[in-house]
C-alpha cells in the first residue's frame, strides 16, 4: 500500500484501505473484481485503498458484503472507539 495520502485523507482513510487490502489478498481476488462486484468505479475504488479519498459508510459496507466479511472488521479501532 502507498503512504502518500491525498489533502484532506486521514490515517483512518488509509487504515481502511490497508483492511480491504488485505481482505481482497485473503479472498484471492483482486481491485477489478471488487470494483466488478460493488459497482465503485476502478479508479475511484483505488484511490480509496490507497489512503486517497475516504470511503462512504455505504461504500464500506458494499465492499464488506462483497468480500462476505462483516463491516466492522474494515473498521480502525481508533474510529470505533471515538464512537463509543
Amino acid at each position: 500500500m502507498s503512504t502518500r495520502q491525498a489533502a484532506g485523507a486521514t490515517t483512518a482513510d488509509a487504515e481502511i484501505g490497508a483492511r480491504i487490502t488485505e481482505a481482497i489478498k485473503d479472498k484471492k481476488t483482486d481491485q477489478k473484481a471488487l470494483s466488478d462486484s460493488t459497482g465503485i468505479a476502478y479508479a475511484t475504488l483505488r484511490r480509496s485503498l490507497t489512503g486517497g479519498r475516504s470511503l462512504t459508510v455505504r461504500e464500506i459496507i458494499t465492499v464488506a458484503e462483497a468480500l462476505d466479511i462483516p463491516a466492522v472488521t474494515l473498521l480502525p479501532v481508533s474510529l470505533l472507539k471515538d464512537a463509543a
